[in-house]
């Protein structure tokens, strides 16, 4: 019996791997242009997909939570928030307290990477929409470890501000 080896599926030991980021995620936000000819017989390669690291990585997981809905991940049916749940209740502070523990208890669930610092949902009545500010911790990230996020849910679903 012959021995077969695959040299090309090693790593090769001239090239120095140096671990830059803890944690990536590839963004599935589709950014178009405007393509002309001489961009056609570039010889620079842009890459189709853009990837997300360390907070970004971690921020675009959060926005995935919000905007998913449970059932939509096959493999992870419990994956997602349906906050739209809410939005057939009248607006109130009930209501309002409703949906920050519903995150609270889910960013704990499907995030593991984060401690939820606070959550504050305040219900804008006359407009039927409610204010969510989230303060995040990422203990494993060294440098700048927290995110805020803004959002605001009404009719229209959950938008993302800064």
């Amino acid at each position: 019996m012959s021995n077969i080896r695959l040299t090309n599926l090693s790593k090769p030991e001239d090239v120095k791997y140096k671990k830059q980021f803890t944690y990536a995620d590839v963004n599935f936000d589709f950014v178009f242009s405007d393509i002309d000819q001489k961009e056609l017989n570039s010889s620079v390669k842009n890459s189709d997909l853009k990837a997300n690291y360390d907070l970004g990585a971690i921020k675009n997981s959060i926005v995935n939570i919000f905007t998913s809905f449970p059932g939509d991940k096959i493999l992870n049916p419990n994956f997602g928030l349906n906050l739209n749940q809410f939005l057939f209740l009248p607006c109130s502070k009930e209501t309002a307290r409703l949906i920050g523990e519903t995150i609270q208890s889910q960013i704990k669930l499907q995030e593991p990477r984060v401690n939820l610092k606070t959550v504050n949902v305040v219900a804008n009545i006359n407009n039927d929409e409610y204010n969510i500010t989230m303060l995040l911790e990422v203990p494993f990230i060294n440098n700048n470890n927290s995110i805020n996020f803004k959002a605001l849910l009404n009719s229209t679903g959950i938008n993302f501000y800064n």
